[in-house]
């Protein structure tokens, strides 16, 4: 079940609401990783979830708070090489990210 805050949408199945503290260390890490020419490199963005069972984290945008973009972390824990990691799986709207994620892994989570 997800620990979703009453004013936040549900998630799809197998996604998270993070703590405060794993929401941080998670922007940490996204930070070490981004080279120059990311998709997210020099963007402002917050922890929004997270997959338990993968690295996969879902971050929103804040100059545009209805883009989202999941990304998959490398735990690298220094700056990657190639522009296209960490691996960007998804950007967009969040409902078409609960629709892709539904389709793929199954039913919404019960809140």
């Amino acid at each position: 079940m997800t620990n979703a805050p009453t004013d936040r949408p549900s998630l799809p199945s197998g996604w998270y609401y993070p703590t405060e503290g794993e929401a941080e260390r998670l922007h940490a890490e996204l930070q070490r990783e981004l080279p120059p020419g990311h998709l997210l490199f020099g963007r402002a963005v917050e922890t929004f979830a997270y997959r338990r069972d993968q690295d996969d984290v879902l971050f929103r945008h804040r100059d545009n708070p209805e883009r989202f973009t999941v990304i998959h972390l490398s735990w690298i824990r220094k700056r990657e090489i190639n522009a296209q990691h960490p691996s960007v799986c998804f950007d967009g709207a969040f409902e078409k990210f609960f629709v892709e994620e539904e389709g793929f892994y199954g039913e919404r989570q019960k809140s």
